[in-house]
């Protein structure tokens, strides 16, 4: 066990991620439904430019902020049970949702950046491919999320309503998926159902997770006899 700050600097990066990941989705505004017509998508991407394109860039330092923070809470998880994998899911988890963020980063500075003069309806196929790809994540988070959620209540790394907080982040990540199948309405892809509620359930975890980090509140990693504390 190393006696540096790692999992310090793993919390701050939490904290950094979920600062850009809210900026980045709400500064833009409140985007139109897929389900909306090809003028009022076109007329939000083209009024809101600038700040689609800045959220755009946060997301994608978002994106290695994830992955960071995954890989020093999946360092502190194996230093309590190196028999199991969970900590290797976590991390693989991790880099598959840091990879998709930054993907639908590009996707989404793509659409905005040559609104002006485009055909209305390939602005409208771009939109929803970037909504889809939104939506998708959920799947590719209830990976990480139900990995930490298990390792917690596994190893007692965390308080186990943390454990508990982590799975039902998962679930609803996993249901927000879901939203691919429905074409219209309060549930369809992209919307706030299917992706800005996952997202703040999801932060909340992230920020509580990354506060136990921050202050290295965690219990002692015992080697033989002698109790080494997590610092």
């Amino acid at each position: 066990m190393t006696e540096r700050h790692e999992l310090r600097w793993g919390g701050f990066a939490g904290l950094a991620f979920v600062v850009l990941a809210l900026l980045g989705r709400f500064l833009p505004g409140n985007p139109p439904g897929v389900d909306e017509s090809a003028n009022a998508i076109t007329s939000f991407l083209t009024d809101n430019r600038s700040m689609i394109l800045a959220g755009a860039l946060m997301w994608g330092a978002a994106a290695g902020l994830i992955i960071w923070f995954a890989a020093a809470f999946a360092e502190a998880m194996r230093e309590r049970d190196e028999r199991s994998d969970i900590h290797m899911a976590l991390l693989a988890g991790s880099v598959l949702v840091g990879g998709a963020i930054f993907i639908n980063a590009g996707a989404t500075a793509a659409t905005a950046y040559g609104v002006e003069g485009r055909d209305a309806g390939i602005t409208t196929m771009l939109f929803e491919w970037s909504a889809v790809l939104t939506t998708m994540i959920g799947f590719a988070a209830a990976l990480p999320l139900a990995a930490a959620g298990v390792g917690v209540l596994r190893t007692h790394l965390m308080p186990d309503w943390l454990g508990y907080l982590a799975l039902l982040a998962a679930l609803v990540s996993f249901a927000g998926a879901f939203g691919i199948f429905v074409s219209d309405g309060a549930f369809v892809a992209g919307g706030v159902m299917m992706t800005t509620i996952p997202l703040l359930v999801s932060a909340v975890w992230i920020v509580a997770a990354s506060g136990y980090m921050v202050r290295e509140h965690l219990p002692e990693v015992t080697v033989g006899e002698q109790a080494m504390p997590q610092t």
